[in-house]
């Protein structure tokens, strides 16, 4: 019963991971619900916050690449100095710091979404995964817009993903390489439609690509780290991820939109939520069949500047025609009642 990416994690042969988010603000942070069972498996974590933080904003953190065009990348650490509004990387490296002092001081690889290309971050993580002798990269994304290949209605954030997606996809090294979707539909805000992501898991599923799924158990030991972890980081910071928010409601049991959980009172209004339990499931997939099925990952993967793949995505999206799919809804209980 046991999922084939905590099968293959659990080889003895991988002794570091690399544990990085896909493309958004607390991707890496969802991270800490893994970290436990990691660490019990024996493994070294390595953090990549690839996320909207901008690292510029980050004082005390010393910058150890410098692509060109504000793709920079800082190591940070707990004494590193971020603005009251936002900081989760040095929270991060704060909260392992109080909870692993053995392992003190931790550090954190802090570099902005925004600013990279597929060139750019293929040259950062081939780095990386010399630097710290990589055995397997786990790249996190809260939500599922991931998964998604670019014919859809809505796609959500879809570049910064895909960059990751084309990216860790093409390293020669390390061959483990997983995908990690949590908070599936969550994105829905996002305009990505449910019914879309379900169905992504399904052909992913069909090709290969679907390496097995975990819930979150309000008792296990991952949701326990994850949980203190997000609530060390909101008592030194203003920002609050409605994502992470959906994510632990969900595994505490909230369902619907009646009732606003505490750690999403300042983010949603009634209404206009709606928390289910597949929010608190961790799905993993082979990163390279996910490349494979993803039309934006092929559109931006030689792209030189941002602005490129922003061009790619339009004019891919442009030339789908009337191939491109309308709102994909899931079938509601009363149509079904007469089949």
């Amino acid at each position: 019963m046991l999922p084939s990416f905590l099968k293959r994690l659990a080889d003895p042969s991988i002794k570091n991971v690399l544990l990085c988010g896909c493309g958004g603000g607390f991707d890496f942070l969802h991270g800490l619900a893994l970290m436990p069972e990691l660490e019990r498996l024996g493994k070294r974590v390595v953090v990549g916050s690839y996320s909207f933080g901008d690292p510029n904003k980050i004082q005390d953190a010393e910058i150890i690449w410098d692509f060109g065009d504000g793709a920079i990348v800082k190591r940070v650490t707990a004494n590193s100095i971020p603005s009251n509004h936002y900081g989760p990387e040095v929270h991060l490296c704060g909260f392992l710091d109080a909870e692993r002092p053995r392992s003190a001081p931790h550090a954190v690889y802090a570099y902005y979404a925004r600013a990279f290309t597929v060139p750019k971050l293929t040259a950062l993580y081939r780095d990386i995964v010399a630097r710290h002798s990589i055995d397997a990269v786990i790249v996190i994304d809260g939500g599922s817009d991931s998964l998604m290949v670019g014919d859809e209605e809505g796609l959500g954030d879809p570049i910064e993903d895909a960059v990751s997606v084309a990216t860790i996809a093409a390293l020669e090294r390390p061959s483990l390489k997983i995908l990690v979707s949590i908070g599936l539909g969550a994105d829905r805000f996002n305009h990505v439609s449910d019914a879309a992501s379900l169905r992504a898991i399904a052909e992913l599923t069909a090709a290969g690509g679907f390496l097995g799924a975990v819930g979150i158990e309000p008792t296990s030991p991952g949701f326990d780290f994850y949980k203190r972890g997000i609530e060390y980081v909101y008592a030194n910071q203003t920002f609050r991820s409605a994502l992470t928010g959906f994510i632990l409601s969900a595994a505490e049991g909230y369902f619907g939109s009646d009732e606003i959980p505490p750690t999403l009172q300042t983010r949603v209004k009634p209404g206009g939520f709606f928390i289910w339990p597949l929010m608190a499931v961790i799905w993993a997939f082979d990163v390279e069949a996910v490349a494979r099925r993803s039309l934006v990952a092929q559109w931006i993967r030689d792209c030189p500047t941002v602005r490129d793949c922003h061009l790619a995505l339009y004019d891919g999206r442009a030339n789908l025609g009337e191939s491109r799919r309308p709102i994909e809804n899931l079938p509601r209980h009363e149509d079904m009642r007469g089949s």
